[in-house]
């Protein structure tokens, strides 16, 4: 892999190469990100940002990195099962970025996070009810028209459930993306971490996935918290659990364009790669 040459990479589908293996641009590794143009297939963006920052390093850091690398845009403010309103400008944001990076994609999450203007810095999940179902397929195709494009849908890691649910989770994600079009960024920590917490076998969830919806994956490091308590915090490597999830996730699913999530008590960008460069090592083997 090289950097400056990774414009090259044959864009297909969704945006990437399905054997693609890249890497979330943040605030803290901006600088060093665009000092030393690492060898990854692409990067992820947080559209966010740019709503909040006129200028900076990571602004700065997308100007340059967008001119040598293929491009993804990550979002987690959307509130898509909020009963607010959606964010114009927001979309108005996203709708530009996709225009102005050809081949790249938009994705968001299974959450709400939004409450009269507030945002919580975090991703809230909700009940699995035939209600929340057609109220966040409404949602999510009216972000697919206005954007003139299907988007990807995260599922999140959570640490509660509801009694009120009338389905379990998968369930609940096969059906939004059989009835919108919308297709699944698989994030296999999450999925690891919320069988842990609930004492669920992380194979036999991730094997209710309609091989068909996956388009993406998303690798990161969980906190343990407690006894057998994992929370998604993004703070350290890729656990062996997860790595062997992913190994599973080839075999079902196949390649997919691989992201490594690395956001919280950073380490020189050089580490991070070689966690990138081992889901490459995986992609390509697959």
């Amino acid at each position: 892999m090289n950097g400056t040459n990774s414009k090259e990479i044959e864009l297909v589908g969704f945006g990437l190469n399905a054997r693609s293996a890249g890497l979330n641009l943040c605030h803290e590794n901006a600088e060093e990100f665009a000092m030393t143009m690492p060898s990854v297939d692409f990067v992820q963006v947080h559209p966010e940002h740019f709503l909040q920052d006129l200028g900076g390093n990571y602004v700065h850091a997308f100007e340059k990195l967008k001119e040598n690398y293929p491009l993804t845009f990550h979002g987690f403010g959307l509130s898509l099962g909020s009963i607010a309103p959606l964010p114009e400008n927001y979309l108005k944001l996203v709708k530009r970025l996709l225009a102005e990076n050809e081949g790249s994609f938009f994705s968001e999450h299974f959450s709400w996070s939004s409450v009269s203007h507030h945002h919580f810095h975090d991703l809230i999940p909700f009940p699995f009810t035939q209600e929340v179902l057609d109220y966040f397929c409404e949602r999510v195709e009216q972000v697919q028209e206005y954007l003139g494009s299907e988007i990807l849908l995260e599922n999140i890691s959570s640490y509660m459930r509801f009694s009120i649910s009338e389905m379990d989770e998968i369930a609940f994600m096969n059906e939004v993306f059989k009835r919108t079009g919308a297709k699944m960024l698989l994030d296999l920590n999450n999925l690891w971490a919320n069988a842990q917490n609930f004492e669920e076998d992380a194979l036999e969830r991730m094997m209710a996935i309609k091989p068909e919806y996956v388009q993406s994956y998303h690798l990161a490091g969980c906190t343990a918290w407690g006894d057998n308590n994992y929370i998604d915090y993004h703070g350290e490597a890729v656990r062996e659990e997860v790595w062997q999830l992913y190994q599973k996730a080839m075999e079902v699913f196949g390649a997919k364009p691989t992201l490594i999530e690395w956001e919280n008590n950073i380490p020189p960008i050089s580490r991070t790669v070689e966690e990138v460069h081992k889901a490459k090592a995986i992609l390509t083997k697959a």
